[in-house]
């Protein structure tokens, strides 16, 4: 072979590399496009499953009552009195000043 021809078969394989990477590249990108725009990434049809029971609620349901009060009615009042160390000053400071009010109102009193 003479060395024209050499470099002729070297650029006809080079040419038919590049055309075929290009063409890869250009599938790739349209079916990602597809993939992710109109199907959906991948993560979003994952199937997970959990362990799930519907009758652990009514058992812990009396332990938050105990703990926390019917529709968290203590847990509302330990975050009005602050985190501070001086809950018992103001909880002191709120009974003085709620003594002899309906809930805080003077107008329903008779």
């Amino acid at each position: 072979m003479t060395k024209l021809a050499v470099v002729i078969c070297v650029a006809v394989l080079l040419l038919a590399s590049v055309e075929h990477r290009v063409e890869a590249t250009v599938v790739r990108l349209l079916t990602d496009f597809i993939q992710n725009n109109v199907a959906g990434i991948p993560l979003i049809h994952k199937t997970e499953e959990y362990d799930f029971d519907p009758e652990i609620s009514k058992k812990r349901r009396e332990l938050y009552y105990e703990l926390h009060g019917y529709r968290g009615e203590k847990v509302i009042e330990r975050l009005g009195l602050g985190i501070d160390g001086k809950h018992h000053e103001r909880l002191a400071h709120q009974r003085q000043r709620d003594d002899g009010h309906l809930q805080g109102l003077n107008y329903l009193q008779p």
